[in-house]
């Protein structure tokens, strides 16, 4: 609402052909007051580009809406790292959109600052001074010295990229093309691998929660929804909470909740406005939605699917965080009748950024980027605030886990996953999905609004679930089972890159766990008969069974003794628990497993 759009498309498309004073003179960014008139922020030639106006998203914190160009090195460098910054945002790469303003402020700092001050170092005050020496000495520092992977290695290379894309931009250009006959993906090691071919590449280091620690953060999360509803309850429906700590306990925990509850990013979830959320009765069943915006991709308006107990925690923390948008708003007001500031920069933006937050749920005080108003400010809870909240919710859960915003999205993958294959129980998926026997394509399907990028990342965890199974297989632990066996003969016949191999098949590998065992079958094999009758896996040539399972056959083995024990349960009865038995005895051994004591004999000469 306030970027000075006419100013702003008037600019040029590129510094190239300018003095150095018309360069210096493109605005980079400028507002509009309530009388029209323009006020700019920030330009070309300025040591700090304000890029305030472009952000949309929530959750950033005031500090990284800015470009500091450190004016220290070389002239020449930072204006040509400025012309390629400028082109960029302007124009986009060759074939792809401009990117957003964290895109731009990332990669000056990430990437255009540290490769300035390397190059100083060593004295290039230009980057038509670096040759290939110069590009791969950076390559091996960055690769064996700062030990980047793939990814991270790319985002600080990438301006080197960007030197010769944007060649003609610069004053002072690269002389020739830097990557020789390869390229910047190659030199990184992602080349051609994304997506679920990535899933074995160490692309990505996102950690996954483990079952114990997030069963005891989401229970401990739970527990305060829960003494958030009696309060309120209680209280009344007009009654306002005093104590800001149990105020901060209730945002954090409901934020968790609801990060891994819906697989939202952080800016998704801090971008919830109060009320947006809504249920859906189709085919008897009841779903509930919350809608926010998503900004990574440019999806706009999506929903995510929650359960209940998601929308229920929405609602209370509505009713429970209302005195902090009461007070957003007084300072809203305040701002708004003050003419004092009206012309103020500042003030213009910081009342913009209150409307934007005066509706949103989850909302924090703040000290940082606000110069109209002494002291503490509300505003939206940022990044490293929710990560923040997330760190005090595993301690006072008693997890030592170091839990971060960006792992729930993953979790919440890989939970899914898990259900699906099996290898958890469906409850998951009936708490989330309200509808064991919906698929996620139908699920998607039924709502155009849904994030189409949650489904990819689910897709790629389902992949990721295979490698990693397929190649505990191919290692030396024993198995049982008909494809187990088999499995362990392939393990004879050598293999170039076993990695290669995992990427390809995984996709397409049918892998179901049944509760005691995985089965691999594509055809109709027994029809599911083996879900209720263990004993019948272990002899399919459909069935895996690895050390996963040993429990449950130790158990299988320990109720059959069982069975032999009881005297009047008939002939049938005991001929059947001694089939078993040896079954089960046989899935042990193939296991590896030390033999279990056996008193069913010791039963019998008792009586």
């Amino acid at each position: 609402m306030l970027k000075a759009y006419d100013v702003l498309i008037a600019q040029p498309a590129t510094a190239n052909g300018l003095t150095t004073a018309e360069r210096n003179a493109i605005v980079i960014s400028a507002i509009v007051n309530e009388d029209g008139e323009t006020l700019v922020l920030s330009r070309f030639g300025d040591p700090q580009w304000d890029l305030r106006p472009f952000f949309d998203q929530a959750n950033v914190s005031h500090c990284f809406k800015f470009i500091n160009w450190d004016m220290s090195m070389p002239l020449a460098l930072i204006d040509d790292s400025k012309a390629v910054a400028y082109a960029w945002f302007k124009r986009g790469m060759p074939g792809s959109k401009p990117p957003i303003a964290r895109g731009i402020t990332t990669f000056a700092v990430a990437s255009v600052m540290p490769f300035i001050r390397w190059l100083n170092n060593l004295g290039v005050s230009s980057f038509a001074e670096i040759s290939p020496i110069h590009i791969s000495n950076y390559v091996h520092y960055c690769k064996n010295e700062l030990r980047l992977r793939p990814l991270p290695l790319y985002g600080r290379l990438r301006i080197i990229d960007f030197l010769w894309v944007f060649s003609t931009d610069m004053m002072f250009p690269l002389k020739g093309y830097p990557w020789g006959r390869s390229t910047l993906w190659r030199i990184c090691g992602v080349a051609n691998i994304k997506g679920l071919e990535a899933a074995n590449k160490n692309v990505g280091r996102t950690d996954i929660i483990p079952p114990d620690e997030q069963s005891r953060i989401f229970n401990y999360c739970e527990k305060i929804v829960q003494e958030m509803k009696t309060e309120l309850a209680v209280s009344g429906i007009g009654y306002h909470p005093s104590d800001e700590q149990m105020s901060i306990r209730c945002r954090d925990a409901v934020l968790y909740i609801v990060s891994i509850s819906s697989g939202m990013r952080n800016d998704e979830a801090i971008g919830i406005e109060v009320g947006a959320w809504r249920k859906e009765l189709k085919n008897g069943v009841t779903f509930c939605w919350v809608a926010t915006i998503e900004h990574k991709t440019g999806k706009g308006r999506v929903e995510y699917l929650v359960p209940e107990l998601t929308f229920e925690a929405l609602s209370l923390l509505a009713r429970y965080s209302a005195p902090i948008r009461k007070e957003l708003e007084q300072e809203i007001s305040l701002l708004a009748n003050n003419q004092k500031y009206s012309n103020s920069t500042e003030h213009i933006l910081r009342l913009e950024k209150a409307r934007k937050d005066s509706k949103k749920l989850f909302l924090g005080r703040n000290s940082q980027g606000g110069k109209i108003k002494k002291g503490f400010h509300v505003e939206a809870l940022s990044g490293a605030g929710s990560n923040a909240a997330f760190a005090r919710i595993a301690k006072a859960a008693g997890s030592d886990w170091p839990l971060r915003t960006h792992q729930c999205r993953r979790t919440y993958a890989r939970c899914f996953v898990e259900s699906r294959i099996g290898r958890t129980s469906l409850i998951f998926l009936k708490w989330q999905f309200k509808h064991s026997s919906m698929s996620m394509t139908q699920l998607y399907a039924s709502n155009p609004q849904q994030d189409l990028a949650l489904f990819d990342e689910i897709l790629q965890q389902m992949t990721e679930y295979k490698i990693d199974l397929i190649e505990s297989w191919l290692d030396e632990q024993p198995l049982a089972g008909g494809a187990g066996k088999k499995i362990v003969k392939m393990r004879a016949i050598p293999i170039k890159d076993r990695a290669a191999l995992l990427a390809q098949t995984a996709p397409y590998a049918n892998i179901r766990a049944t509760g005691h065992g995985w089965c691999i079958a594509t055809e109709r094999g027994c029809g599911g008969a083996g879900l209720y009758e263990a004993t019948r896996c272990p002899t399919c040539k459909n069935a895996v069974i690895d050390e996963l399972f040993a429990d449950t056959w130790k158990n299988i083995y320990c109720q059959q003794q069982e069975l032999l024990k009881i005297e009047d349960a008939g002939p049938a009865v005991r001929q059947r628990a001694e089939r078993d038995l040896q079954v089960a005895l046989d899935v042990i051994t193939s296991l590896g497993l030390p033999p279990i004591n056996d008193d069913t004999g010791e039963a019998e000469n008792d009586n």
